[in-house]
This record gives C-alpha cells, sequence and structure tokens, in this order.
C-alpha cells in the first residue's frame, strides 16, 4: 500500500473505521488494527470521561454498597 501513496501522495482515500478498512482511489484496500475501546470513543462521539460517565448509576449504586 506505500506504493499507492507514493504513486499519488495527494490522492483521497476512503477510511471506514467500522470495518477498520483504508480503501484507496484504485480501489485496493487495506486492514488497521484499533482498540476495541478507542473504536467505540470514535464511532459514538465520546471520550473517556464521556464513556465513564454513562455508567453513573452503576458506579453510584457500587459505591453505596461497597462504602466503607
Amino acid at each position: 500500500m506505500k506504493e499507492e501513496v507514493q504513486k499519488s501522495p495527494n490522492a483521497e482515500v476512503t477510511i471506514d473505521l467500522e470495518k477498520q478498512k483504508i480503501v484507496f482511489p484504485s480501489g485496493k484496500s487495506a486492514s488497521f488494527p484499533i482498540d476495541p475501546f478507542s473504536k467505540f470513543c470514535l464511532l459514538n462521539g465520546v471520550d473517556e470521561l464521556e464513556y465513564l460517565r454513562r455508567f453513573s448509576k452503576e458506579i453510584e449504586q457500587y459505591e453505596a454498597k461497597y462504602a466503607i
């Protein structure tokens, strides 16, 4: 895929995060790794703090149950 970029350094590529695939103008594609948490956050438009806020009720219940 390096050759694809070298041939046309200004060409637009399509990045499909859900499928973890980069598609080049020639139609060739390459997959790429990404950890599941980062993928979830990017696809849902949240950061780490916003992700944790989704579990605030569960966190409060846990804290109430195990409070010292």
